[in-house]
């Protein structure tokens, strides 16, 4: 049976790679994704389902190690190109000349897609994209109409930045047709928009105030200055637990307000200050 890591962030690591997957399926590109295509793909599903967002730890690694290794053999001209002759991917990763080793490369994917860098970049990337715009559009007809559940699962919302641009969005596409409207939507009262606004500008505060004391506290040469994600990043790397620090409600959080969390369903302050204690305590 094969050894698991010793290290927190490693502790479900299986050091044998996971060889029988398609990476092209689990990347969700075409056999003919350009490389770039193959690296945004990746990144969003490496962001998507990171363990350190992740409510079932041991689900979400055997995931993440997935993606991780279907990006090892795509991003790789020699190994993307014998898996595409082969259709193994055991041997595409068995070529004499190449250092390939399955732990180094999975650590670093495991570190680098939390970074500040890769955040960053990412964000800049899809906020406005044709893929934002299709998960929205899918987050829309999943939910009829939600708004508050929208917010939930479009990666990286923010209802005081987006919801007039996600409604100029959603009301195009109902005008030409291309979806249908619900009444949860159309009908959803200012009320309701205000409470949902309101709930992500007291969770920006708390972030703040949180990411503030992390500041202080670590003076890390990344944990520098407002709106910096350094701290967010460090945060993320020390595996925090529960459900109000998951990856993209820090994420979000710190970028600027950000709830993707409906008014019925969001966390107490409590709460969130329990989690933000817990992952204090958790850091060296």
């Amino acid at each position: 049976m094969p050894r698991k890591a010793k290290h927190a962030e490693e502790e479900l690591f299986d050091e044998e790679p996971p060889t029988s997957i398609d990476p092209y399926a689990v990347l969700g590109v075409d056999k003919d994704a350009t490389p770039d295509k193959i690296k945004s793909a990746y990144r969003k599903a490496a962001l998507k389902h990171h363990p350190d967002k992740a409510q079932d730890k041991e689900d979400a690694h055997v995931k993440f190690q997935e993606i991780a290794f279907a990006y090892a053999i795509l991003s790789d001209e020699r190994r993307r190109s014998r898996y595409d002759r082969t259709g193994r991917t055991d041997e595409s990763v068995d070529i004499e000349d190449d250092d390939f080793n399955w732990a180094d490369f999975y650590k670093a994917q495991f570190e680098d897609v939390v970074n500040e860098a890769a955040i960053d970049k990412f964000k800049n990337e899809y906020k406005g994209s044709d893929e934002e715009k299709g998960d929205l559009i899918a987050a829309y007809n999943k939910f009829e109409g939600n708004m508050n559940k929208i917010y939930q699962v479009v990666m990286l919302s923010n209802p005081l930045e987006d919801e007039d641009r996600f409604r100029g969005i959603l009301d195009a596409t109902i005008e030409d047709g291309t979806i249908t409207s619900h009444k949860k939507y159309a009908e959803e009262s200012e009320a309701s928009i205000e409470r949902r606004k309101k709930y992500a500008r007291k969770e920006k505060k708390a972030a703040e105030k949180y990411g503030n004391e992390l500041n202080e506290k670590k003076k890390s040469k990344k944990a520098k200055g407002d709106g910096d994600l350094g701290d967010l990043a460090a945060l993320i790397q020390q595996r925090q637990k529960g459900r109000a620090s998951t990856f993209l409600d820090n994420l979000e959080a710190k970028y600027a307000p950000k709830k993707r969390s409906t008014p019925m369903d969001e966390p107490s302050e409590e709460a969130f200050q329990r989690t933000a204690s817990r992952a204090k305590k958790g850091k060296k």
